[in-house]
This record gives structure tokens, sequence and C-alpha cells, in this order.
């Protein structure tokens, strides 16, 4: 006899509220509203868990050996070996008994629910949201993975679909579909405050480029001490000697009163809405911020470096202003001759929310998911 409802298990490698968790729940939902059954593993217990969309799946945890840098050594490996090992079996069985239709990666980084889902010989679904830094070994191993085992492979931006075709995963397999965002644009609170507010939003780590941040707005704060730049965000445990770094740095340049660290917020739309601009500074590839959605629907003008995705949310550089974390000295230039360019600033975010309210709409993410998993 056949299903009247197919069973979709999504797996995802994080238990937070940032991009790709973002993501997973607009998933989630679409499925939810689409009359399928979600079942849904975490490798953890957080955040996730007390959202409203999240509690209406079938949720458990599972530890799957996700691959992290920390890993990255012998002892490591042989962790990860064992937990990869153990959850396949866990992760086959709960296939099994939840009569699962379809496996539905959220991440490139976890590999076992690969592994029980190939064994249990349904489809599987790849949504990378991924540009990995560092051992090509990994990404090799990555490449073979995607190749073998998957069915279809949905990248977040073209330069996720790039990088990874350019690793050698099939042409044929890999579809970009950027995400969608339910915009719901805000009237720009009045700035009465003296100093102009500079805010960044991001997980503390060493590609999302703090450092180089932090160095450039020392330079500016040279010409111009009206100013405040914000770093929204927490890091990883084994990140913690980087913060330290930051806030050290921060110290030594003896500008503890202009440059704050407000750690994790939930409220980032409150942030937005009061600061005069939004500044987002990977020095390595960030395959599709979605961080500029909420910038962007806050009506805050954007800078931005070009590595990753960006560039495609800001229509190659239009709707914002274009800095290069290799050229310090221009960069600042840069800014102090923007901040003072009212109008340019205007035209920015009104062009900004023409783009992407015709190109990352919901509806069309929505139609894009579903069109796709209803082939399987």
């Amino acid at each position: 006899m056949k299903k009247s409802t197919k069973n979709i298990l999504l797996v995802h490698s994080s238990n937070d509220l940032y991009g790709a968790s973002k993501i997973l729940i607009s998933i989630v939902e679409l499925l939810l509203k689409s009359k399928y059954s979600v079942f849904l593993i975490l490798p953890e217990n957080g955040p996730l868990n007390n959202h409203p969309t999240i509690m209406k799946t079938s949720l458990t945890t599972i530890n799957m050996g996700i691959f992290r840098k920390k890993y990255l050594n012998f002892f490591g490996l042989l962790n990860r070996s064992f937990f990869i090992i153990k959850s396949t079996f866990e992760i086959k069985k709960y296939i099994k008994k939840n009569d699962i239709d379809l496996l539905y990666n959220n991440t490139s980084t976890i590999i076992s629910s690969t592994f029980a889902a190939y064994l249990s010989k349904i489809p599987i679904i790849y949504h990378i949201h991924e540009i990995p830094l560092g051992s090509k070994y990994y990404t090799k191993f990555l490449t073979k993975i995607f190749n073998f085992f998957s069915s279809k492979i949905i990248a977040v931006s073209n330069a996720t679909r790039d990088f990874w075709i350019n690793k050698g995963v099939y042409k044929s397999k890999i579809n970009v579909i950027h995400n969608g965002f339910d915009f719901n644009f805000l009237d720009k609170n009045k700035l009465h405050n003296n100093k102009l507010i500079f805010t960044n939003i991001s997980r503390i780590i060493p590609y999302k480029g703090h450092l180089f941040l932090i160095n450039l707005f020392n330079e500016i704060l040279k010409i111009n001490k009206n100013l405040t730049l914000q770093i929204v965000g927490d890091t990883l445990p084994y990140y913690n000697p980087y913060l330290y770094k930051l806030k050290s740095k921060v110290k030594d340049f003896d500008i503890e009163k202009n440059v704050l660290f407000l750690g994790f917020k939930k409220d980032t739309e409150s942030i937005l809405s009061n600061s005069h601009f939004f500044i987002h500074t990977p020095i390595a590839p960030d395959p599709f911020p979605t961080v500029l959605f909420e910038a962007i629907q806050s009506k805050t003008p954007i800078i931005f470096t070009a590595n990753g995705g960006s560039k495609e949310i800001l229509d190659q550089s239009k709707n914002g202003l274009l800095i290069d974390d290799k050229d310090l000295k221009q960069s600042t230039q840069l800014i102090l001759n923007y901040i003072n360019n009212l109008s340019l600033q205007n035209n920015n975010v009104e062009d900004a929310i023409k783009f992407v309210s015709k190109n990352y709409n919901k509806e069309i993410f929505s139609k894009k998911i579903t069109s796709l998993i209803s082939t399987f």
C-alpha cells in the first residue's frame, strides 16, 4: 500500500541560530506546509530545540562525528571515525524505524547519515552551505562522497557551486538554489546619537575577517574618532584564543571605547535598526551570508569585502560599498568618503531592496526546493 505522506529526514551539523540554522528552519516550515512528515537529527541540544517550528518535527540528537578543525590530527580523526561508525548504525536503525523515504543533509560536514541512507537504499540530497578552508585532502574526500552517494546537490550560491565543481563534483548533480528571505522592510530609526555606529554580525572565527576589521577601524579612528564598531556574535570553544587575540588588539590600539564586543544577540533586528552602517569583511570565501538580507531589511547601508556570495546578494557590488581586505589604506579612504555621501548610501539601500525582493524572496526559494524534492 502506497504511503499518503512522504517521510523526510533532515540532518544538520549544529544547534545555533546562525545562517545555516535559519535556513534549516525555513526548510522545515516549507516541508511541513507541503504536508511532509519531518524528522530531524541534530548533533546536540541547544537553542533550536525550543524554536516553535523545530518543535513541530520529530527531533532527536545523535553525536555524528562532525568534522571540525580541532579534529584534524591523528587522535581527532580516531575520535571522529569512532562516532561516524557508531552513528551510521544508529541512523540506519532510525531510518528503518521511522520508514524514512528521503535524506536531506543540510550540510557537507556530516557523512554518517549519508552512509546510513545508502545502506537503507533511500535517495540523498546534500544542501551545501560550506566552502571549506585548509586541507585539500578533506575537500577531495568530500568530493568523492558527493559524487558517489548523492542523488542531488544544492549549492547556496554560484560561488559555492563553482568551488565544488572546480574540486571535481559532477556538474550534472549540482544546482544553485539561493537562500530565500521573507522580507519585511522596516522603517529606519531616526538616529540622533552623535557617534556613527558600524555593526558587524557573525560568528567570531578567523575567516570572517574580524582581525582585518579591527585593523581597519583603528586606521579610520585616527582620522575620525566619532565612530563606534559593534561586533555581535560568539565563537566556538576552540577559537577562544582567537577572540582573546582580537580583544588584546583592541586594547593595544587603545580603542576599547570605540570597539564593543556584544556577544551573541537574538534581537539583531533592533541592533541593525539602530546602526548607521553594516560592515561584513570575510577574508576568505563566505558561501552566502544571509545576514546581508537582515541588513537590507533594516535599510542599513552595507560595506563589504567580495569574498564568496556577497556580490551575488549585492548585485555584483552595485548595492553597497565594496572594499578590499588586502588594501587597508584604500579601504580606509573609501569608508571615510562613503560616510559623508548620504545620497550614495540611500541609492545603495533602495537598489538593494529592489534587487533582493525580486531575486531572493522566499517564494522563489520554496518553489525550487519543493520542485526538487518532488522528483524523488
